[in-house]
């Protein structure tokens, strides 16, 4: 493999693939210490701050992922080489998959995977994500409608969710038993974003929520501990 081409996971499709580095750019910016008891003409040493942005292309789904890599002159391993830190900027990375259980999140992952491939498998696979949501939830019912309802009676879901599941449901259903359906992007975008406001209300709304009120008790103890 050349120096130009990486094995990323893309942030869009979801597909492990060897990619190509189409753009790049260097920076390094220099930053100079003074220590005036010793010299008050020449600084007493020099740090410097590297940054490089590399934008790789997707040979699958055609899409564009940057990655930005920076070192500190400061920062080195025990044989002086430089540590250099890698993180990707764009598509922007969202952590709300870690309060989804692993088997949902899986689910979802796959969704992703085939969504710039195969339109009508990506909702047939959106539709499973709900499936293992509901399972997961302890849901009641035969069928995935009954199941969603099941969790708005129980408060899991609120009402507006309804409309989102609705569409879900139905597109899902059309995907699997209809083979001349065409399901163009722009409605499998919609079908992937509505997917993932079901299981931000169900798994990271209420993580969060929950992290936040830790946080305010911690608080109001450590100013009840200080003002005794």
């Amino acid at each position: 493999m050349s120096e130009d081409e990486k094995v990323l996971t893309c942030l869009h499709c979801g597909n492990k693939t060897s990619m190509k580095v189409v753009a790049s750019h260097n920076l390094t910016e220099d930053d100079d210490i003074w220590d005036y008891s010793v010299d008050m003409y020449h600084p007493a040493y020099t740090v410097s701050f590297y940054k490089k942005w590399n934008l790789h292309l997707c040979p699958i789904c055609k899409e564009m992922t940057l990655e930005r890599i920076t070192a500190f002159s400061e920062e080195t391993e025990p044989n002086g080489r430089p540590i250099y830190n890698y993180e990707y900027v764009y598509p922007q990375q969202s952590n709300y998959s870690k309060f989804i259980p692993k088997v949902v999140n899986d689910a979802f992952e796959a969704a992703l995977k085939v969504s710039k491939l195969d339109g009508a498998i990506c909702i047939m696979a959106l539709r499973r994500t709900l499936e293992k949501m509901c399972k997961e939830k302890g849901a009641t019912g035969n069928d995935l409608f009954k199941k969603l309802k099941d969790l708005q009676s129980r408060s899991v879901l609120p009402p507006i969710m309804d409309k989102i599941s609705y569409i879900l449901r139905k597109e899902g259903n059309s995907a699997a038993h209809a083979d001349d359906v065409e399901f163009d992007p722009e409605t499998v975008s919609l079908m992937i974003e509505f997917t993932r406001v079901v299981l931000d209300y169900v798994y990271s709304l209420p993580a969060k929520i929950q992290q936040a009120q830790l946080r305010i008790e911690e608080n109001e103890e450590d100013n009840e501990a200080s003002e005794g």
